[in-house]
């Protein structure tokens, strides 16, 4: 099997439990973090064969920053929280999970642009468009998450994903011919 066969399946697998994976009781968190593995090791097969560090490196950057962005966000929530609680200001809890979300806003927000240039350069060379229009919309989504309709958009990026996955080729297609010069 080839390398981009591989990430074709890895990726397409992938994409589909990240997705779904947290709807699943009990085990989705686990089954979840199987499918981001799978599908970093999807980004690192196309990565090699493309001959492209800046793929494999940008959708690195992306994930971790989206980790620690997440992280960040649940202890200042929970910080936040149980010192509002002790306190009694109960109104600064509110004001509080509006800075955290505005927080893990901005954080995923930056985590999708790094997304979007791995992104843009497999659908530039593999040509699947598909690619490029899942992270614009992961980028949108990730923006406009502070006002919920974002998930709904990063979901519909994800769905997206796991269609532009499937459709990886087997082989790197040629670059397109030189156009002819022009005779003006």
């Amino acid at each position: 099997m080839s390398e981009l066969s591989d990430a074709k399946i890895f990726g397409g697998i992938g994409a589909v439990l990240s997705t779904f994976g947290t709807f699943i009781p009990q085990a989705g968190f686990v089954v979840s973090i199987v499918g981001f593995i799978l599908e970093a090791v999807a980004i690192y097969k196309i990565s090699r064969v493309l001959n492209d560090e800046a793929v494999f490196k940008n959708y690195l950057i992306s994930i971790v920053l989206a980790i620690v962005g997440i992280f960040v966000a649940v202890l200042l929530g929970i910080t936040t929280i149980i010192t509002s609680v002790v306190t009694r200001r109960f109104f600064s809890v509110i004001l509080s999970i509006m800075v955290v979300l505005l927080i893990l806003c901005i954080i995923l927000t930056i985590s999708a642009v790094f997304l979007k240039k791995s992104f843009d350069i497999i659908a530039k060379k593999l040509n699947i468009s598909m690619f490029s229009t899942a992270a614009l919309l992961n980028l949108i989504g990730a923006a406009t998450v502070i006002i919920i309709i974002g998930i709904i958009i990063v979901f519909v990026a994800n769905i997206i994903k796991i269609v532009a996955f499937f459709n990886l080729p087997e082989t790197v297609p040629p670059p397109p011919p030189p156009l002819p010069p022009s005779s003006m």
